[in-house]
């Protein structure tokens, strides 16, 4: 579900617009937790079938394994999680613009992650194993900037803006590398106070 043009300024233009690949996106972000979850129901296994057999036998207290955190804890991991992901990738939808990178999520309302070209420190392209597994031709570019870095007792934590599994990951991500390009240099050099020549240019590194 696309919603980009609520938060679009004024004149703004809409350079590029995607929106993730299922697979590589739902596998991504489902498939460790699914894993775990497996896991620990397994090790839930002798309590359920002890509740079950208790409530064949009368003993309907047995069924109270089935109240335990622990057994919807499992539940969640399997089968919540994944229902997650799926509405989340219902909604995820990505806009480069000619101010800035637009990522818009959210399940239960509309959230927006502004990006302004400005603010950008660092910028790359993943091509992940469930893009190689699941995808066609996908990959996700990260974007940095100096609020993207969290820092904890283990040092610096680095959480980019994600621009996940989206189709042809390294054309986009040149023509996003332009765009910021040009819009950083407008900002730092306006037209009409850029020159004509620049010797900067031809200048050469002498030891």
């Amino acid at each position: 579900m696309r919603e980009i043009e609520k938060v679009l300024d004024e004149k703004e233009k809409i350079m590029w617009e995607g929106s993730p690949q299922f697979w590589p996106f739902f596998f991504g972000r489902s498939i460790i937790t699914t894993i775990f979850g497996i896991i620990w129901m397994i090790f839930l296994i002798p309590f359920i079938f002890f509740g079950i057999w208790s409530a064949i036998k009368g003993q309907l207290w047995g069924l109270g394994v089935f109240l335990m955190p622990h057994f919807w804890i499992g539940i969640a991991l399997i089968v919540g999680i994944p229902i997650y992901n799926a509405l989340l990738y219902r909604v995820s939808y990505y806009a480069i613009t000619n101010k800035r990178v637009i990522i818009q999520k959210g399940v239960i309302g509309r959230d927006f992650e502004i990006v302004d070209f400005d603010q950008i420190t660092n910028a790359e392209v993943n091509v992940g194993v469930m893009d190689k597994m699941f995808g066609k031709n996908s990959g996700s570019i990260l974007i940095s900037t100096a609020g993207t870095f969290t820092y904890t007792r283990r040092g610096p934590v680095q959480k980019p803006y994600t621009i996940s599994n989206i189709t042809n990951p390294y054309e986009v991500f040149k023509f996003f590398k332009k765009v910021s390009h040009a819009v950083k240099t407008d900002i730092s050099y306006p037209n009409k106070y850029r020159p004509k020549t620049n010797p900067g240019y031809n200048t050469e590194y002498s030891a």
